[in-house]
């Protein structure tokens, strides 16, 4: 049965939040701005937040898939992901990380970035218990994020090499501003996939730079995420692009060797442990990849050798400023096999959504 709002104001809110959607599809994505909505129009778009809607949990809270209407009769609607801040997880001042990701991915050198999540809506009421809801709405029609993806045999090679340059790219562009952005919260539970393959940041809670600036409550409450935590930030608390390089290589290990922390929920995952097994097991010019793989009718051995090389200098720990730059990160996943095998598909294909084994 479908979720209706029995109170009158709030149906009048969630028509004008629709009317308000379909006035943004019709402009240019660099001049959409995002609606002020309620957490009655939260729960309308989710259905209550039913549990067939839910994709999975974030650092921070969790995100559901929804729908808005754009007609009266509801004959033609939007795919949309939702994402809520959970008062169990949280650990800073929820509202004001709302109103600043409005902030940042409204600002006109973000807005239009393929591999950043576009904001159609947001709701920054506050959480309390069993009141109101906290969370935005985002034009975005989900897969599933990266980290329930990564372990499925049906994500292919050539899928996951996109994947890997294109997160790349968006690191690299955020890091080469004139005044550089530090994610800082990397976490395959951050990236959602689109029908597409393509990887879609929706976590900006910890980012810093840029517009944002030092974000003092940022560097008082919030830390990176268990699993991606990097040793020289652990040991001197220096918040730098390093972080994210090194997160990133954790990325890239995790999508060719098939592994993730496997979890119940987050606060019981284990810290390091993919990077503690990819340095037990690594060898000078071995391949951590998948034997799955290995298999794969587009994978070619040297990429995996050459992939698992990045992925290692990516996190090593000794010298955090030795790390390659995203740049050079970007020009390694260019100069594989496997890119021109991606380019050719993307010409045949712009939706890209690639042939497996």
């Amino acid at each position: 049965m479908e979720f209706e709002i029995s109170d009158s104001q709030a149906l009048v809110k969630l028509r004008c939040f629709e009317e308000g959607v379909k006035s943004q599809m019709e402009k240019e994505s660099w001049c959409r701005e995002p609606i002020s909505c309620t957490s009655e129009v939260l729960e309308a778009l989710t259905d209550n937040f039913k549990e067939e809607n839910f994709i999975s949990l974030t650092t921070y809270g969790k995100v559901y898939r929804g729908k808005v209407k754009l007609d009266s009769i509801g004959a033609e609607t939007r795919d949309v992901t939702v994402k809520i801040w959970d008062e169990k997880v949280h650990v800073i001042n929820d509202s004001k990380v709302v109103d600043e990701e409005v902030r940042f991915l409204s600002h006109f050198s973000m807005n239009h970035h393929p591999n950043l999540v576009r904001l159609i809506g947001f709701s920054s009421n506050g959480y309390r218990y069993k009141g109101p809801v906290t969370g935005v709405v985002y034009d975005l029609n989900s897969l599933d994020t990266l980290y329930n993806h990564t372990l499925k045999d049906t994500f292919s090679w050539i899928q996951r090499i996109k994947v890997a340059l294109e997160f790349a790219k968006l690191l690299e562009y955020l890091h080469n501003r004139e005044r550089p952005y530090v994610v800082f919260n990397i976490d395959s539970t951050n990236i959602m996939l689109d029908q597409a393959y393509n990887p879609i940041l929706i976590d900006f809670g910890l980012l810093s730079g840029g517009i944002m600036g030092g974000r003092r409550f940022v560097q008082e409450f919030g830390h990176m995420s268990p699993g991606y935590c990097d040793p020289f930030y652990a040991k001197c608390g220096m918040r730098c692009i390093w972080s994210d390089v090194f997160s990133f290589g954790l990325i890239l290990l995790g999508l060719i060797a098939k592994r993730v922390d496997l979890k119940d929920d987050l606060e019981k995952r284990k810290y390091q442990r993919l990077n503690k097994w990819a340095t037990e097991v690594y060898k000078h010019g071995c391949s951590l990849v998948h034997p799955n793989l290995r298999e794969d009718k587009d994978f070619e051995e040297s990429d995996g050798i050459k992939l698992t090389e990045l992925a290692m200098c990516c996190i090593q720990v000794e010298k955090a400023e030795e790390r390659p730059s995203m740049t050079q990160v970007v020009k390694s996943l260019e100069n594989l096999s496997a890119f021109q095998v991606l380019s050719e598909y993307a010409h045949k294909d712009k939706r890209m959504k690639l042939g497996g084994k």
